[in-house]
């Protein structure tokens, strides 16, 4: 059963996957671009001396990249299951409540990791060939807060379609919004490597939003 759910919301998320993976390389390959540009025009040693003198890391392009596809991937993964009404009858199945969200919530994860990390890679890799290593790794930790940010919104969005009453769904988007600007209010690079462990574990946590949603679903509170 559990593989016959999981592979049911593969199926039904993925032209948003695919989609989320195309955009994720558009980005990857204009972040490269940016930086090729200056090192073609200046040289290599001019991308060394802006990254070590005015920390840059000609990596903004794809900042906000994570976050739109998190919140793609929960609308067109959750939405169907209320506007179509198929969550009271997949509650009906023969199979342990949570395990169910569980399930559906870890494909969503695990396909969001796909594209998150193809598009991590490219960026390493091209950064891998031009700078040192250090330098490589300062600039893929800046990118780790910007990826969190598209699993809590991922997280979040899915909530917010399982829960019933409207009254609780705008409260969750304003705690979604609060969250999802945390990861966005300090541009220096790095900023947030001091927290990354306590980030990634609160956001492992933010999937008992969804259990709490589907189990007041359940219970008939719904508008």
């Amino acid at each position: 059963m559990t593989k016959a759910i999981f592979f049911k919301e593969l199926l039904k998320t993925r032209r948003v996957f695919w989609l989320s993976l195309i955009l994720a390389l558009l980005f990857a390959v204009y972040a490269i671009m940016c930086i090729r540009r200056v090192s073609t025009s200046h040289g290599v040693e001019h991308v060394w001396l802006i990254m070590l003198m005015k920390d840059q890391t000609f990596i903004d392009a794809i900042k906000y990249v994570p976050l739109l596809i998190g919140i793609a991937m929960g609308w067109a993964q959750m939405a169907p299951e209320m506007q179509q009404k198929r969550l009271k009858l997949t509650l009906h199945l023969p199979y342990p409540q949570n395990r169910m969200i569980l399930t559906m919530v870890t494909a969503g994860l695990l396909q969001l990791l796909v594209v998150f990390l193809v598009q991590a890679l490219i960026i390493g890799i091209y950064y891998r060939g031009i700078i040192t290593s250090e330098m490589t790794w300062h600039v893929m930790l800046t990118t780790i807060p910007w990826y969190l940010a598209g699993f809590d919104a991922y997280l979040l969005t899915s909530s917010i379609c399982l829960e019933g009453r409207w009254r609780r769904r705008i409260a969750l988007g304003l705690i979604a919004l609060g969250i999802v600007s945390i990861y966005f209010m300090q541009p220096a690079p790095q900023a947030y490597t001091g927290i990354l462990w306590g980030a990634a574990i609160f956001t492992l946590l933010l999937v008992l939003f969804s259990i709490n949603s589907v189990n007041r679903f359940k219970e008939g509170q719904i508008d």
